[in-house]
């Protein structure tokens, strides 16, 4: 695709890409569009390598958010690897944005990991039951399964759960979008949720 220095830059404004990932990307693209998807793609893999790394995340920090009024408050414990990552605006953002969240859905746990095993399993044994899946091929059911248990619990989990301000972005995806700007693993360790009279 022909492209200008305008492109490149808006390219990067709207991704929070690098100049040369831009270039590549409108190079290979056919049209702008696509080339935001190309970044997207390499963003992820850049991220899930992130967090495939066995590298500690110890630093970080415990963001709060009170409500109006005082009747409602959050503490979350966001983890990274570097405190030069903690002290970083995206990051900081990052943790303010999960607390707004979790004030605003009150999830459970963390992660799908998280679930109770037994609390799962309940769940697992229903759907297995259901007229519904029996009716499907034996080889399909394991996976009809799984994916009513992660529309069952998706709410309850942070990670899953759409983000309330864009509900085209899970906040797994918010997660890993910082991992991808700052280079670094980003861990949601812990929070916890303070309403008044609960």
């Amino acid at each position: 695709m022909e492209y200008t220095a305008k492109d490149v830059a808006k390219l990067r404004e709207e991704t929070g890409a690098g100049f040369a990932d831009c270039k590549n990307a409108l190079t290979s693209a056919k049209s702008f569009d696509e080339a935001i998807k190309l970044i997207e793609e390499k963003g992820q893999q850049r991220a899930e390598k992130v967090k495939g790394q066995d590298r500690e995340t110890r630093q970080g920090l415990v963001e709060s958010y009170i409500h109006h009024g005082g009747n409602l408050g959050v503490l979350l414990e966001l983890n990274c690897s570097t405190d030069f990552v903690a002290r970083s605006d995206t990051f900081r953002t990052l943790a303010r944005e999960l607390t707004l969240q979790i004030a605003g859905t009150n999830p459970t746990w963390v992660a799908m990991s998280d679930i109770p095993e037994s609390t799962m399993a309940e769940a697992r044994e229903k759907f297995m039951n259901d007229p519904d899946v029996q009716k499907r091929p034996e080889r399909l059911r394991e996976q009809i399964v799984e994916g009513k248990l992660k529309k069952q619990f998706a709410e309850h989990v942070l990670l899953e759960q759409v983000w309330v301000k864009d509900d085209k972005v899970t906040i797994s995806k918010l997660v890993d979008d910082v991992i991808r700007k700052t280079g670094e693993n980003v861990v949601v360790r812990r929070f916890a949720r303070f309403a008044l009279g609960e």
